[in-house]
């Protein structure tokens, strides 16, 4: 049989991956500092409002729109006026998850050999997405000053786009705080945008679903973050859930929210509608619940950005300090810190010995395409006690490389 190209990233396990597995099959315990599972850490949406409302949203009835049901939507546009996001129910395309937003844009916006931006360092998801699609994920480059943060690099993006002699790049995805790097877009970085989209017949795609996760002591409050919901100088698909919002992954609905000049969100919307129409996939009673779930929003957040808050400064106590060769970077938001630690050996070796001598299961950076040093991905929503311990393995794990040098 021969199978599509779309699928051929199908290969064996990195060598991470069989270390891990090998290790559970020996029968030893390991902690996983990239825990990304809410469910799993005691961040749990109140389980009695969950299944009330999904009692009451299974009695609605079955009305197939490829919007999604016209009582969900106000809903949920009626919970970002409460914000002060003035949203329009008629410009929201309900779907199962955000990953299968990204897959309506890109049969949206390209044909089969066509290109969108997505930042580097990033998540590994984008490839694999894009490949579904027949579409090549580039690279755009972020920036990294410590203790300023991250930036997007506009003189390789630019070359990138000028480079781009046959017009194939459509779209730039915005991860919107980024995900590994929890940074948030500025006023200056999207006026540069909206420059470019305009010069090159660019969408916006901006992954929002992290986005009132900030950690409020390192946002400058002179400049908040940028809210790309309803951005309307160039044509944007703002792209959000209940996954990372309520911390329900489990209760699949996502959105995407149109916006831009009329003329091109008509365009769109006619487009999304027939996508939309092929697969229906969000189902009727986690969509005729939106609303009883939303209201328990500020509850669960509130509680998530609170452990998160500790988790950052349990990581900047154990792992920083005058003599600590490790540095936490600047983190505004998202679930997870970047840690950059001595380049011993490479990060795939350091990787597998934090795992078989420590009991530690970390991203190490190239998962993220990060590059100039060994860097990983640690966990923002594991409990405090087991950041504890395992912020001081990891430490130590360093140290005895340190001393043995």
């Amino acid at each position: 049989m021969i199978f599509s190209e779309r699928a051929s990233f199908a290969g064996g396990l990195n060598a991470l991956a069989i270390a891990r597995k090998n290790l559970a099959a020996s029968g030893r315990n390991y902690f996983d500092l990239s825990m990304s599972n809410p469910t799993q850490v005691g961040l749990t949406f109140p389980q009695d409002v969950l299944a009330e409302a999904l009692k009451e949203g299974a009695r609605h009835g079955y009305a197939p729109d490829p919007h999604g049901l016209e009582v969900s939507r106000r809903a949920i546009a009626a919970h970002f006026a409460g914000k002060g996001v003035a949203l329009s129910p008629e410009r929201l395309f309900l779907c199962a998850s955000t990953s299968e937003a990204y897959s309506y844009l890109f049969k949206l916006l390209c044909d089969p050999g066509d290109a969108v931006l997505v930042p580097q360092p990033g998540y590994p998801l984008f490839d694999n997405l894009a490949k579904l699609e027949c579409v090549q994920a580039v690279g755009y480059e972020l920036d990294y000053e410590h203790p300023l943060g991250w930036s997007i690099d506009f003189e390789r993006l630019c070359a990138r786009l000028a480079g781009d002699q046959e017009g194939k790049i459509k779209a730039i995805v915005l991860i919107n705080p980024n995900n590994p790097t929890g940074s948030y877009l500025d006023e200056t970085e999207l006026e540069e945008l909206v420059a470019l989209c305009k010069e090159y017949s660019l969408a916006i795609i901006a992954d929002q679903v992290f986005f009132d996760f900030s950690i409020d002591s390192s946002i400058d409050p002179s400049a908040p973050p940028v809210n790309l919901y309803g951005f309307d100088q160039v044509l944007t698909f703002v792209l959000d859930g209940f996954s990372k919002r309520l911390c329900l992954p489990q209760v699949k609905l996502g959105w995407i929210y149109v916006s831009g000049p009329q003329e091109e969100v008509d365009a769109s919307s006619r487009r999304l509608e027939i996508i939309a129409d092929a697969f229906l996939s969000a189902g009727t009673p986690i969509m005729a619940s939106a609303g009883a779930l939303l209201a328990c929003e500020n509850e669960i957040q509130t509680a998530t950005k609170a452990r998160m808050e500790r988790v950052l400064q349990i990581y900047k106590q154990e792992l920083e300090g005058p003599l600590s060769p490790h540095r936490v970077l600047r983190c505004e938001g998202g679930w997870t810190a970047l840690v950059q630690s001595p380049a011993f050996d490479d990060e795939e070796v350091l990787a597998i010995g934090l795992l078989e001598e420590k009991g530690l299961y970390a991203h190490p950076g190239f998962f993220f395409d990060m590059r100039g040093g060994v860097f990983f991905a640690l966990s923002l929503i594991i409990e405090p006690e087991d950041a504890h311990r395992a912020a001081r393995r990891y430490f130590e794990f360093f140290d005895s490389y340190c001393r043995n040098a």
